[in-house]
């Protein structure tokens, strides 16, 4: 049977070409790109090659490009520069941001039903004592896309360091820091097809360092340097700007071919306010575990929320906040990604349509 995969907010489906090239010029990769000898510069261009690519595609420049093991290590570098101060955030984020402020003075703004928040709540809840304002572009469960770019805008005269979590949007829509006028940014390579335990982190302004040891990154952050990560990364970011066109015709497709299928469903968020990536569906007659394991047993893999709090078997603490538990623990989110077709969805619909209470 085969087998369709539809969780691609989770993690993408590797590029397989990207590690055959790898595979094919492995012995450019061998060095320490921090070693002066032959292996070492071979690998050392590679990775500068990775950083000016990577950089290009958020229209920053290399010199503020930090490379991190991913976005959760970026946002955790982040808060940890600003411990003990006034922060605003959402009850939507990632939970490598709502843990990693556990125990700090935190205001939390709400979003709406659509899975946004207002610019004028955050107006409110600014004091003189606020020192970060934390927002994710797009939400990884609704994938509804927030007034980042508005928030820079009344942020960028103020002493207040504005973080962005760019995981979602990276590669979906256009991100440019300059734009945004954010003074950080997290991204992880895995999401577009690169490999598992690479990320970035744009900033403009000195953070403190949260991985202690060599003076790699410019003393910013120590570690061997992970040049297959960065190569992979800038590698699938060209790759994934040549398939937007065809992700946004296939969640078009979803939708119209959804709304023929005899199930009660409600979509979760707006359709209109979101990225092209994904859908999260609310099926009144059905709990969400019971749908993945009937979905699963027909080769169709999806998820309930967000993959970090999954094994947990919560409902997702996104739809909680915004909706309720119950149409949380009925909800599945749908994320779509290069390998996806439409036969894939024509497949989904037909397995949807002989589900039974």
């Amino acid at each position: 049977m085969k087998k369709i995969y539809f969780d691609y907010a989770a993690t993408s489906i590797k590029r397989k070409e990207i590690l055959e090239n790898f595979l094919e010029n492995a012995d450019l990769f061998d060095g320490n790109p921090d070693s002066t000898h032959t292996y070492g510069r071979d690998a050392k261009k590679i990775l500068d090659q990775a950083r000016r690519k990577l950089a290009g595609s958020i229209k920053a420049d290399p010199s503020q490009i930090i490379f991190t093991s991913g976005a959760s290590e970026s946002n955790n570098t982040v808060i940890n520069s600003f411990r003990g101060g006034e922060i605003i955030s959402t009850n939507i984020e990632h939970d490598s941001i709502m843990n990693a402020l556990d125990g700090e003075k935190v205001t939390y703004l709400r979003a709406d039903e659509e899975g946004r928040i207002s610019l004028d709540d955050l107006k409110k809840s600014l004091t003189d004592r606020t020192k970060l304002v934390i927002v994710m572009f797009v939400n990884n469960e609704l994938s509804t896309i927030e007034p980042v770019k508005e928030i820079g805008e009344f942020l960028k005269d103020k002493p207040i360091h504005f973080h962005v979590d760019g995981v979602q949007a990276y590669g979906h829509l256009d991100i440019d820091v300059e734009e945004i006028l954010c003074d950080s940014l997290s991204l992880s390579g895995h999401k577009v097809g690169g490999i598992n335990g690479f990320g970035i982190l744009y900033t403009r302004n000195k953070l403190k360092s949260l991985i202690k040891g060599g003076e790699q990154e410019k003393h910013r952050r120590a570690g061997t340097s992970f040049t297959l990560g960065a190569y992979s990364m800038a590698e699938a970011f060209d790759k994934i700007l040549g398939e937007r066109e065809k992700i946004k015709d296939l969640k078009k497709y979803f939708l119209a071919e959804l709304a023929k299928v005899s199930i009660n469903y409600e979509i979760n968020g707006s359709v209109a306010k979101s990225s092209d990536h994904i859908v999260n569906v609310y099926f009144k007659d059905f709990k969400s575990d019971f749908l993945l394991t009937y979905l699963d047993m027909n080769g169709i893999c999806a998820s309930a929320g967000s993959a970090c709090r999954a094994g947990a078997l919560e409902p997702s603490r996104v739809l909680t906040n915004i909706y309720d538990e119950e149409r949380a623990l009925h909800s599945v989110r749908f994320s779509f990604g290069y390998t996806n077709t439409i036969e894939d969805i024509d497949k989904l619909m037909e397995v949807l349509g002989r589900v039974k209470a």
